[in-house]
């Protein structure tokens, strides 16, 4: 096993995998591979070293986006025994869990192993962690490495691994937001330029002054989206990790541009907007449409839209209000930044982001971010009592009313016409019922779903659909 090997017998194993691997080579019967290597060449040869003696690596950038969204005790054994048994199990999981690792695993049972991997002299591994993990799955014994010189540095190998990511040969990409990770680290590093990165990250540029703007705002949009990231995981209180984003990459692009070109002008107002685009995305709102969010959604189409709903027209006044009346389990975070419109001296969060009265989603947004899933929210109602909801619920209410705003901003614009208006709002009832059977299967068994604000839920729908069937024809005679 690999926690019973000393770290002597582990680089004696590995330097004997070298010495046969060199000595095949000679022979005939062996592979070396060519490796670009500080600023030159190395020719290696490929050895078969045993799995036992393979360490995963803690800092592979593939997985510091799941690393960072472990609970904290599992971060701390990571962090204070990387190689040790216990985290090495964490890592391996992780790894297990990433996309793509099935089809890997499919692959070696299939094929084995065609590409090989880069090993440290120690036996940790640069890249190919995924497949040492399949293999162990496999069952099989070996994995074929390059063994890396003695003398390489924790640069040469950040370095190494970001070029074998770009390479087109790697077999599973890194998730958006460990690539966010590793940018950042390269930049951090204080070894790599803006530009630098830029152009590892597309060697499709030029050095033309086009293509060097380009590659520097690559990594500038970069750490701004990773900025916007760790803000809205701040603000949840922990209850939304850095694997939530991982599939967001173009409603946070959306969501980032909007606000760059309102800030300098209208920085309250961009704040505004970028709140109920994330309150949006939160909720499930599809990135084409968060670009139809802006402050005539906001001041015109927002209210009617999430009145229109049962559920949440009682507290329409508090969830437009931003950061009253609305509770989740979870205490909120004092302070996270003027993004969230907080007042670092206690002041009346309202009053600072409720521009001039206008209607805001900062409030729910903060709401959704900071409760789980599974939870509920507690919404005040006109009397002064208070109702608990499943926060699914209110999603699934603040994503239809969302949705109505947008469509009828659409129409009233003209980008959808009369005549075309019914089907279009057919079709976005047939996608938002999809959504609700979905997050149904999802939660319905938990613990604490409440079955009769659903029931209320379904009676609203039931309600809808036989005004609907009573002034429509149906599909079997539609010239009616």
């Amino acid at each position: 096993m690999t926690q019973s090997i000393t770290t002597a017998t582990r680089e004696s194993a590995i330097q004997a995998a070298v010495e046969a691997a060199k000595q095949a080579v000679a022979n005939g019967g062996g592979t070396a591979e060519e490796l670009r290597w500080k600023g030159g060449t190395l020719v290696l040869p490929v050895a078969s070293v045993d799995l036992d003696v393979v360490l995963l690596s803690p800092h592979s950038h593939r997985i510091k986006a799941q690393l960072q969204s472990l609970p904290k005790a599992d971060q701390d054994v990571v962090a204070t025994d990387p190689y040790g048994p216990q985290a090495q199990d964490i890592i391996a999981r992780l790894l297990r869990e990433t996309p793509g690792f099935e089809r890997i695993k499919n692959a070696l049972a299939n094929d084995g192993q065609l590409f090989a991997g880069v090993i440290t002299t120690g036996g940790v591994l640069v890249n190919a962690n995924t497949r040492a993990v399949a293999l162990r799955d496999l069952r099989e014994q070996y994995l074929k490495v390059v063994v890396l010189p003695a003398d390489a540095g924790p640069k040469e190998i950040t370095e190494l691994e970001l070029r074998l990511q770009m390479e087109q040969e790697v077999k599973q990409e890194y998730s958006f937001t460990s690539q966010l990770l590793f940018i950042e680290d390269l930049i951090n590093s204080g070894n790599y330029t803006t530009l630098e990165v830029g152009r590892a990250l597309r060697p499709g540029l030029t050095t033309s002054k086009r293509d060097t703007k380009a590659a520097t705002d690559l990594v500038e949009g970069e750490l701004r989206l990773l900025g916007l990231i760790r803000e809205v995981v701040s603000a949840s209180g922990g209850a939304l990790n850095f694997l939530f984003f991982d599939d967001q990459r173009q409603a946070l692009i959306e969501i980032d541009q909007d606000y760059q070109r309102m800030k300098s002008t209208k920085p309250e107002e961009a704040a505004r907007v970028r709140d109920a685009q994330l309150a949006g995305m939160i909720a499930g709102v599809d990135y084409r449409r968060l670009r139809e969010i802006d402050s005539t959604l906001l001041d015109d189409y927002v209210a009617p839209a999430l009145g229109e709903s049962t559920t949440l027209a009682p507290h329409l006044d508090a969830l437009l209000m931003p950061g009253n009346g609305a509770e989740s389990a979870g205490a909120a975070p004092a302070g996270v930044s003027d993004f969230f419109g907080d007042d670092e001296d206690g002041g009346d969060q309202s009053e600072q982001t409720h521009v001039n009265g206008k209607p805001s989603l900062s409030g729910v947004y903060t709401l959704l971010a900071q409760t789980k899933p599974e939870d509920d929210v507690t919404l005040p109602t006109p009397d002064g009592e208070t109702v608990t909801l499943p926060r699914v619920v209110v999603a699934t209410e603040l994503f239809s009313g969302l949705t109505t705003a947008i469509e009828n901003k659409k129409r009233d614009s003209k980008q959808i016409d009369d005549l075309t208006a019914p089907m279009v709002h057919l079709k976005e009832a047939a996608r938002v019922l999809d959504k609700a059977a979905a997050t149904y299967a999802d939660v319905h068994g938990r613990a604490g779903f409440r079955h009769d604000a659903f029931a209320a839920a379904v009676q609203e729908y039931e309600r809808a659909a036989a005004a609907f069937r009573a002034v429509a024809p149906s599909a079997e005679d539609p010239g009616v």
